[in-house]
């Protein structure tokens, strides 16, 4: 039994997102972009529950920049994808743990010469497992892209929990 005794009601965090430095081999549409879920510590105990309000990722890179259409899996309990640049497929029981997805699409905006950003606004409400306290994110890619060697995708993911 977990007994919380810190602040209580409802509060915003921040949390920063990274997919790693990417593959420079080709990906396929339903890769997995990242070497394995990245963990979001969304809660304050086990079980928890909120609303993921707004995700901003920036791509990074010294060659061409993709800017990918990536579908972005969330889970509310650990989870292990398919290694990175193979295709995904989520088993039954994996699913049982899904809080939602959604897709980021190409509207991708240049920044500095090799950046460019993407900010979607969500309103996914999220519950974790009675045994997590962490959201599970796994990027796959809807579109084959290949990225050019040392590119990287970061971003950050604006939680508002009860």
């Amino acid at each position: 039994m977990e007994f919380y005794t810190g602040k209580t009601g409802e509060d915003r965090t921040l949390q920063t997102i990274d997919f790693g430095t990417l593959d420079t081999a080709a990906y396929a549409s339903g890769d997995v972009l990242t070497s394995g879920a990245i963990a979001v510590d969304s809660a304050r105990f086990l079980g928890f529950s909120g609303v993921i309000e707004r995700i901003i990722l920036k791509e990074t890179s010294p060659g061409a920049l993709q800017k990918p259409n990536i579908r972005m899996w969330i889970f509310g309990s650990a989870i292990t994808p398919a290694a990175r640049n193979s295709p995904q497929a989520f088993t039954s029981a994996q699913f049982d743990t899904l809080v939602g997805y959604y897709d980021t699409g190409t509207t991708w905006v240049d920044g500095a010469s090799g950046v460019c950003v993407l900010q979607t606004s969500l309103d996914i409400k999220y519950v974790c497992q009675s045994t997590s306290r962490t959201l599970y994110i796994v990027p796959v890619l809807l579109d084959g892209e290949t990225f050019a060697s040392g590119a990287a995708i970061k971003g950050q993911i604006v939680l508002r929990r009860d």
